[in-house]
Protein backbone atom coordinates (compact mmCIF):
# COMPACT_ATOMS: atom_id res chain seq x y z
CA UNK A 1 0.00 0.00 0.00
CA UNK A 2 1.27 3.46 -0.91
CA UNK A 3 -0.10 6.74 0.43
CA UNK A 4 1.42 10.08 -0.55
CA UNK A 5 0.47 13.39 1.05
CA UNK A 6 1.12 16.56 -0.94
CA UNK A 7 1.71 18.85 2.02
CA UNK A 8 2.24 21.89 -0.22
CA UNK A 9 2.30 22.89 -3.86
CA UNK A 10 4.48 25.88 -3.03
CA UNK A 11 8.25 25.94 -3.52
CA UNK A 12 11.07 28.42 -3.02
CA UNK A 13 12.72 27.24 -6.25
CA UNK A 14 11.62 27.50 -9.86
CA UNK A 15 13.28 24.46 -11.45
CA UNK A 16 12.95 24.45 -15.22
CA UNK A 17 11.72 20.86 -15.41
CA UNK A 18 9.33 20.80 -12.46
CA UNK A 19 5.95 19.22 -13.20
CA UNK A 20 4.17 20.71 -10.16
CA UNK A 21 1.95 23.72 -10.78
CA UNK A 22 3.36 26.33 -8.42
CA UNK A 23 0.75 27.76 -6.08
CA UNK A 24 0.80 29.01 -2.49
CA UNK A 25 -1.63 26.20 -1.61
CA UNK A 26 -0.64 24.30 1.54
CA UNK A 27 -2.38 21.39 3.21
CA UNK A 28 -4.10 22.53 6.40
CA UNK A 29 -4.59 20.41 9.50
CA UNK A 30 -8.23 19.62 8.72
CA UNK A 31 -7.28 18.22 5.32
CA UNK A 32 -4.33 16.35 6.82
CA UNK A 33 -6.59 14.82 9.48
CA UNK A 34 -9.16 13.79 6.87
CA UNK A 35 -6.36 12.26 4.77
CA UNK A 36 -5.21 10.20 7.75
CA UNK A 37 -8.79 9.08 8.41
CA UNK A 38 -9.15 8.05 4.76
CA UNK A 39 -5.88 6.10 5.00
CA UNK A 40 -7.14 4.29 8.10
CA UNK A 41 -10.39 3.45 6.30
CA UNK A 42 -8.59 2.00 3.28
CA UNK A 43 -6.28 -0.10 5.47
CA UNK A 44 -9.21 -1.35 7.54
CA UNK A 45 -11.02 -2.46 4.39
CA UNK A 46 -7.87 -3.97 2.87
CA UNK A 47 -5.74 -5.48 5.67
CA UNK A 48 -2.11 -5.91 4.64
CA UNK A 49 -0.21 -9.10 5.32
CA UNK A 50 2.32 -9.11 8.14
CA UNK A 51 5.39 -8.60 5.93
CA UNK A 52 3.78 -6.29 3.38
CA UNK A 53 4.99 -2.71 3.43
CA UNK A 54 2.89 0.38 3.96
CA UNK A 55 4.73 3.24 2.32
CA UNK A 56 4.02 6.84 3.31
CA UNK A 57 5.34 9.63 1.09
CA UNK A 58 5.51 13.31 2.05
CA UNK A 59 5.58 15.40 -1.09
CA UNK A 60 5.55 18.90 -2.51
CA UNK A 61 6.42 21.50 -3.81
CA UNK A 62 9.03 21.77 -1.11
CA UNK A 63 7.49 19.82 1.79
CA UNK A 64 9.61 21.52 4.46
CA UNK A 65 7.82 24.80 3.70
CA UNK A 66 4.92 23.20 5.57
CA UNK A 67 6.91 21.48 8.30
CA UNK A 68 4.16 21.68 10.91
CA UNK A 69 1.94 19.46 8.73
CA UNK A 70 4.87 17.15 7.91
CA UNK A 71 5.38 16.59 11.63
CA UNK A 72 1.63 16.28 12.28
CA UNK A 73 1.27 13.59 9.59
CA UNK A 74 4.29 11.62 10.79
CA UNK A 75 3.10 11.60 14.39
CA UNK A 76 -0.55 10.88 13.55
CA UNK A 77 0.24 8.08 11.13
CA UNK A 78 2.77 6.46 13.46
CA UNK A 79 0.20 6.53 16.25
CA UNK A 80 -2.66 5.14 14.16
CA UNK A 81 -1.10 2.71 11.69
CA UNK A 82 0.59 -0.51 12.71
CA UNK A 83 2.70 -2.86 10.65
CA UNK A 84 5.71 -2.47 8.40
CA UNK A 85 5.44 1.28 7.77
CA UNK A 86 8.11 3.35 6.03
CA UNK A 87 8.17 7.11 5.44
CA UNK A 88 9.99 8.94 2.66
CA UNK A 89 10.44 12.55 1.62
CA UNK A 90 12.35 14.46 -1.03
CA UNK A 91 13.62 17.96 -0.27
CA UNK A 92 15.41 20.48 -2.46
CA UNK A 93 18.01 20.89 0.28
CA UNK A 94 17.67 24.65 0.69
CA UNK A 95 15.84 24.70 4.05
CA UNK A 96 18.72 24.92 6.52
CA UNK A 97 16.97 24.86 9.85
CA UNK A 98 19.01 22.04 11.30
CA UNK A 99 16.50 21.13 14.00
CA UNK A 100 14.02 20.45 11.18
CA UNK A 101 16.57 18.41 9.21
CA UNK A 102 17.46 16.41 12.32
CA UNK A 103 13.82 15.62 13.03
CA UNK A 104 13.01 14.63 9.46
CA UNK A 105 16.18 12.57 8.98
CA UNK A 106 15.31 10.49 12.03
CA UNK A 107 11.76 9.86 10.82
CA UNK A 108 11.91 9.31 7.06
CA UNK A 109 14.00 7.91 4.24
CA UNK A 110 15.41 11.22 3.02
CA UNK A 111 16.24 12.20 -0.56
CA UNK A 112 17.90 15.46 -1.58
CA UNK A 113 17.59 16.81 -5.12
CA UNK A 114 20.88 17.91 -6.66
CA UNK A 115 21.91 17.67 -10.30
CA UNK A 116 25.65 17.19 -9.85
CA UNK A 117 28.32 19.87 -10.10
CA UNK A 118 27.43 23.54 -9.83
CA UNK A 119 27.43 24.16 -13.59
CA UNK A 120 24.86 21.43 -14.20
CA UNK A 121 22.78 22.05 -11.09
CA UNK A 122 22.43 25.80 -11.49
CA UNK A 123 21.28 25.53 -15.11
CA UNK A 124 17.90 24.24 -13.97
CA UNK A 125 17.52 24.47 -10.19
CA UNK A 126 17.06 28.19 -9.59
CA UNK A 127 15.56 30.41 -6.92
CA UNK A 128 12.67 32.66 -7.89
CA UNK A 129 15.17 35.50 -8.46
CA UNK A 130 17.12 33.43 -11.00
CA UNK A 131 20.08 32.60 -8.76
CA UNK A 132 21.35 29.03 -8.57
CA UNK A 133 20.77 26.94 -5.46
CA UNK A 134 23.87 24.70 -5.62
CA UNK A 135 25.94 26.24 -2.83
CA UNK A 136 23.04 26.07 -0.41
CA UNK A 137 22.33 22.41 -1.21
CA UNK A 138 26.00 21.44 -0.81
CA UNK A 139 25.97 23.01 2.65
CA UNK A 140 23.00 20.79 3.50
CA UNK A 141 24.78 17.67 2.23
CA UNK A 142 27.88 18.58 4.23
CA UNK A 143 25.72 18.88 7.34
CA UNK A 144 24.02 15.52 6.72
CA UNK A 145 27.43 13.89 6.23
CA UNK A 146 28.80 15.48 9.41
CA UNK A 147 25.90 13.98 11.37
CA UNK A 148 26.33 10.53 9.72
CA UNK A 149 22.76 10.77 8.43
CA UNK A 150 21.81 8.21 5.78
CA UNK A 151 20.22 9.80 2.73
CA UNK A 152 20.29 9.61 -1.03
CA UNK A 153 20.69 12.27 -3.68
CA UNK A 154 18.63 12.38 -6.83
CA UNK A 155 19.75 13.89 -10.12
CA UNK A 156 17.37 14.81 -12.92
CA UNK A 157 18.87 14.31 -16.38
CA UNK A 158 17.84 16.86 -18.97
CA UNK A 159 18.94 17.71 -22.52
CA UNK A 160 21.07 20.59 -21.20
CA UNK A 161 23.01 18.53 -18.62
CA UNK A 162 23.09 14.98 -20.03
CA UNK A 163 26.57 15.45 -21.50
CA UNK A 164 27.94 15.85 -17.97
CA UNK A 165 26.07 12.92 -16.39
CA UNK A 166 29.18 10.81 -15.75
CA UNK A 167 31.12 13.71 -14.22
CA UNK A 168 28.14 14.68 -12.08
CA UNK A 169 27.61 11.12 -10.84
CA UNK A 170 31.28 10.65 -9.97
CA UNK A 171 31.43 14.02 -8.20
CA UNK A 172 28.54 13.13 -5.89
CA UNK A 173 29.71 9.52 -5.43
CA UNK A 174 33.22 10.61 -4.44
CA UNK A 175 31.82 13.36 -2.23
CA UNK A 176 30.49 10.55 -0.05
CA UNK A 177 26.78 10.69 -0.84
CA UNK A 178 25.48 7.29 0.34
CA UNK A 179 23.31 6.68 -2.74
CA UNK A 180 23.35 8.61 -6.02
CA UNK A 181 20.13 8.06 -7.97
CA UNK A 182 19.29 9.63 -11.31
CA UNK A 183 16.29 9.75 -13.60
CA UNK A 184 15.70 10.95 -17.14
CA UNK A 185 13.27 13.83 -17.62
CA UNK A 186 11.36 12.03 -20.36
CA UNK A 187 8.66 14.70 -20.48
CA UNK A 188 11.11 17.20 -21.99
CA UNK A 189 10.38 17.89 -25.66
CA UNK A 190 13.98 18.71 -26.61
CA UNK A 191 15.41 15.19 -26.56
CA UNK A 192 16.67 13.95 -29.93
CA UNK A 193 18.64 10.99 -31.29
CA UNK A 194 22.02 12.61 -30.67
CA UNK A 195 21.20 13.49 -27.05
CA UNK A 196 19.90 9.99 -26.37
CA UNK A 197 23.16 8.57 -27.73
CA UNK A 198 25.02 10.85 -25.31
CA UNK A 199 22.83 9.50 -22.50
CA UNK A 200 23.66 5.92 -23.47
CA UNK A 201 27.39 6.66 -23.61
CA UNK A 202 27.29 8.26 -20.16
CA UNK A 203 25.40 5.30 -18.68
CA UNK A 204 28.11 2.98 -19.95
CA UNK A 205 30.80 5.24 -18.52
CA UNK A 206 29.15 5.25 -15.09
CA UNK A 207 28.90 1.46 -14.87
CA UNK A 208 32.42 1.05 -16.26
CA UNK A 209 33.68 3.43 -13.56
CA UNK A 210 31.85 1.53 -10.81
CA UNK A 211 33.16 -1.86 -11.97
CA UNK A 212 36.72 -0.56 -11.70
CA UNK A 213 36.19 1.51 -8.55
CA UNK A 214 34.08 -0.73 -6.32
CA UNK A 215 32.67 -4.04 -7.56
CA UNK A 216 30.17 -4.29 -4.71
CA UNK A 217 28.80 -0.85 -5.54
CA UNK A 218 28.61 -1.82 -9.22
CA UNK A 219 26.43 -4.79 -8.24
CA UNK A 220 24.28 -2.57 -6.01
CA UNK A 221 23.66 0.08 -8.67
CA UNK A 222 23.01 -2.47 -11.41
CA UNK A 223 20.52 -4.31 -9.17
CA UNK A 224 18.66 -1.05 -8.43
CA UNK A 225 18.75 -0.09 -12.10
CA UNK A 226 17.23 -3.44 -13.09
CA UNK A 227 14.61 -3.18 -10.36
CA UNK A 228 13.61 0.30 -11.51
CA UNK A 229 13.37 -0.40 -15.22
CA UNK A 230 12.91 -4.15 -15.63
CA UNK A 231 10.63 -5.44 -12.94
CA UNK A 232 7.49 -7.11 -14.30
CA UNK A 233 4.71 -4.57 -14.84
CA UNK A 234 1.07 -5.33 -14.15
CA UNK A 235 -1.84 -2.94 -14.46
CA UNK A 236 -2.07 0.39 -12.67
CA UNK A 237 -3.08 0.05 -9.00
CA UNK A 238 -4.02 3.71 -8.67
CA UNK A 239 -6.72 4.31 -6.05
CA UNK A 240 -6.65 0.64 -5.11
CA UNK A 241 -3.26 0.30 -3.44
CA UNK A 242 -1.80 3.70 -4.40
CA UNK A 243 -3.30 7.01 -3.28
CA UNK A 244 -2.08 10.60 -3.64
CA UNK A 245 -3.76 13.28 -1.54
CA UNK A 246 -3.41 16.81 -2.92
CA UNK A 247 -3.01 19.79 -0.63
CA UNK A 248 -6.75 20.54 -0.92
CA UNK A 249 -7.70 16.90 -0.29
CA UNK A 250 -8.41 15.55 -3.77
CA UNK A 251 -7.50 11.90 -4.33
CA UNK A 252 -5.38 10.93 -7.33
CA UNK A 253 -4.01 7.56 -8.46
CA UNK A 254 -0.36 8.57 -8.87
CA UNK A 255 2.21 11.34 -8.76
CA UNK A 256 1.80 12.21 -12.44
CA UNK A 257 -1.97 12.59 -12.20
CA UNK A 258 -1.98 15.20 -9.43
CA UNK A 259 -3.27 18.52 -10.73
CA UNK A 260 -4.96 16.96 -13.77
CA UNK A 261 -8.62 17.29 -12.88
CA UNK A 262 -9.74 14.50 -15.21
CA UNK A 263 -7.78 12.04 -13.06
CA UNK A 264 -9.13 13.18 -9.68
CA UNK A 265 -10.88 10.13 -8.27
CA UNK A 266 -12.62 11.81 -5.35
CA UNK A 267 -11.83 13.67 -2.15
CA UNK A 268 -10.84 12.80 1.42
CA UNK A 269 -13.96 14.73 2.46
CA UNK A 270 -16.43 12.82 0.26
CA UNK A 271 -14.64 9.56 -0.58
CA UNK A 272 -13.86 7.90 -3.90
CA UNK A 273 -16.05 8.52 -6.93
CA UNK A 274 -17.09 5.04 -8.08
CA UNK A 275 -17.91 6.14 -11.64
CA UNK A 276 -14.56 7.87 -12.14
CA UNK A 277 -12.67 4.93 -10.67
CA UNK A 278 -14.53 2.49 -12.92
CA UNK A 279 -13.62 4.64 -15.95
CA UNK A 280 -9.93 4.58 -15.00
CA UNK A 281 -9.97 0.84 -14.31
CA UNK A 282 -11.38 0.12 -17.77
CA UNK A 283 -8.60 2.16 -19.36
CA UNK A 284 -5.91 0.42 -17.32
CA UNK A 285 -7.19 -3.09 -17.93
CA UNK A 286 -7.05 -2.72 -21.70
CA UNK A 287 -3.88 -3.19 -23.76
CA UNK A 288 -3.78 -2.06 -27.37
CA UNK A 289 -1.56 -0.24 -29.85
CA UNK A 290 1.89 -0.94 -31.28
CA UNK A 291 3.55 -1.08 -27.86
CA UNK A 292 1.97 -4.47 -27.12
CA UNK A 293 4.14 -6.01 -29.86
CA UNK A 294 7.38 -4.85 -28.21
CA UNK A 295 9.56 -7.49 -26.52
CA UNK A 296 10.06 -5.14 -23.57
CA UNK A 297 6.40 -4.21 -23.14
CA UNK A 298 5.82 -6.24 -19.97
CA UNK A 299 8.73 -4.44 -18.28
CA UNK A 300 8.01 -0.98 -19.65
CA UNK A 301 6.46 1.89 -17.74
CA UNK A 302 4.12 2.58 -20.65
CA UNK A 303 2.31 -0.70 -19.89
CA UNK A 304 1.38 0.25 -16.34
CA UNK A 305 1.30 4.06 -16.64
CA UNK A 306 -1.48 4.80 -19.09
CA UNK A 307 -1.87 8.23 -17.49
CA UNK A 308 1.71 9.18 -18.38
CA UNK A 309 1.06 8.06 -21.95
CA UNK A 310 -2.05 10.24 -22.11
CA UNK A 311 -0.27 13.30 -20.69
CA UNK A 312 2.75 12.95 -22.98
CA UNK A 313 1.17 11.71 -26.23
CA UNK A 314 -2.58 12.37 -25.75
CA UNK A 315 -3.12 8.63 -26.18
CA UNK A 316 -3.50 6.19 -23.27
CA UNK A 317 -1.92 3.39 -25.30
CA UNK A 318 1.02 5.15 -26.94
CA UNK A 319 4.36 5.71 -25.20
CA UNK A 320 6.38 8.84 -25.81
CA UNK A 321 9.34 8.34 -28.20
CA UNK A 322 11.74 9.41 -25.43
CA UNK A 323 10.41 6.83 -22.97
CA UNK A 324 10.56 4.16 -25.67
CA UNK A 325 14.14 4.98 -26.64
CA UNK A 326 15.23 5.19 -23.01
CA UNK A 327 13.78 1.75 -22.26
CA UNK A 328 15.83 0.24 -25.10
CA UNK A 329 18.97 2.01 -23.87
CA UNK A 330 18.39 0.74 -20.34
CA UNK A 331 17.89 -2.79 -21.65
CA UNK A 332 21.16 -2.84 -23.60
CA UNK A 333 23.06 -1.33 -20.66
CA UNK A 334 21.72 -3.91 -18.19
CA UNK A 335 22.41 -6.78 -20.59
CA UNK A 336 26.00 -5.62 -21.13
CA UNK A 337 26.91 -5.11 -17.48
CA UNK A 338 25.07 -8.20 -16.29
CA UNK A 339 27.42 -10.14 -18.56
CA UNK A 340 30.50 -8.23 -17.38
CA UNK A 341 29.70 -8.73 -13.69
CA UNK A 342 28.87 -12.41 -14.12
CA UNK A 343 32.17 -12.99 -15.93
CA UNK A 344 34.07 -11.13 -13.23
CA UNK A 345 32.53 -13.31 -10.51
CA UNK A 346 33.20 -16.50 -12.48
CA UNK A 347 36.88 -15.63 -12.90
CA UNK A 348 37.64 -14.51 -9.34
Amino acid sequence: MNFTYWVTEDCNLRCSYCYVNKAPQKMDQETAAKSVQFTEKILAANPVKRNDKIHIGLHGGEPLLNFSIVRYLIEELKAKITGNVTFSMTTNGTIQQYEILDYVANQVELSVSIDGKQESHDINRLYKNGQGSYKRVIQTLDYLNSQSIIYRVRMTITPNNVAYLTDNFIDLYERGCPVVAFALDDSNLHWNKQLMEIYQRNLNEIFSYLVKKNFTDAQYYLFNFKNEYFRPRGTCDGCHTSFHFSSEGKIYPCIFAVGHEEFAMGSVFTGLDAARLSYLDKINQKDEGNCTKCAMYNNCRSKVCKIINKIQTENFYKASPVLCTAQKIHYSTVKKYDYILENFIANH
